[in-house]
């Protein structure tokens, strides 16, 4: 991921031109076809809270022709929420848990959920209209943390994420004080995580971090600086207290 600064240009859905429907159409489906329409509904309508093994049999049937990929033997459970799912990459081996939320905001972004991750409930991906989220193998993400990937957010492999942890790659501008901030534009340099990090409950990792291999971040840090591998961070913003080696 290029981590220098981009100003992206997402365009929101009450700014878009065009009727109710279309402005559905490119949200939530990510497609103007009718066939991509209806197979959409059918899958909110009727599979996305099916219970019990028949409602993962069927949806692990039928999803892997509405998503980018849906890879042997992964499991989506009941109320999995995803907006553009031909966006939605998802490897083998791998568990989608109750009340997680796929928020692509168009066919220009992207999530990408690699081999024997674990999902649990109530996550929230967020990508913006141009930005990704990118899982790499065996990562652990605890209940109802965000991973916001406006300006791209990347974790390693076999990384552990604890519950309600927020993860967020990108920064209103605010420097005209006589411009409301919402009108002022998006500035992002994006997260990594490099492998076997571990967040403890309650991070918050801001925009334009990287976290070395190996590193463990304590329960309610707030990261807003890079991060050697190995190290142990801790406080309010996150200091290093000592090196795992």
């Amino acid at each position: 991921m290029n981590k220098s600064s981009k100003k992206l240009a997402g365009i929101s859905v009450t700014e878009m031109a065009g009727s109710s429907f279309q402005k559905y159409m490119a949200r939530a489906v990510g497609s103007f076809r009718y066939r991509d329409f209806f197979a959409y509904e059918f899958a909110n309508a009727l599979l996305r809270n099916f219970p019990g093994a028949l409602g993962i049999f069927l949806r692990r049937l039928f999803y892997r022709r509405l998503f980018g990929a849906f890879g042997k033997q992964s499991a989506i459970c009941e109320s999995v929420t995803f907006r553009c799912p031909g966006r939605l990459f998802i490897g083998d081996h791998t568990l989608i848990d109750q009340g997680v939320y796929f928020d692509i905001k168009s066919n220009q972004a992207i999530v990408q959920v690699g081999n024997r991750c674990q999902i649990m409930h109530g996550v929230c991906f967020e990508t913006g209209y141009e930005g990704s989220v990118c899982l790499e193998d065996g990562v652990f993400v605890g209940p109802y943390t965000i991973l916001n990937g406006q300006g791209g957010l990347e974790i390693g492999q076999n990384s552990l994420i604890a519950g309600h942890c927020y993860l967020v790659a990108g920064n209103h501008v605010f420097s005209n004080p006589h411009i409301p901030i919402q009108q002022q534009g998006f500035i992002s340099e994006g997260i990594i995580l490099e492998e076997d990090v571990w967040l403890g409950g309650g991070v918050t990792v801001l925009d334009g971090v990287r976290i070395g291999k190996g590193s463990v971040i304590s329960a309610g840090a707030v990261v807003n600086q890079d991060v050697e591998s190995y190290s142990i961070m801790a406080g309010i913003p996150a200091r290093k207290i000592r090196e795992r080696l």
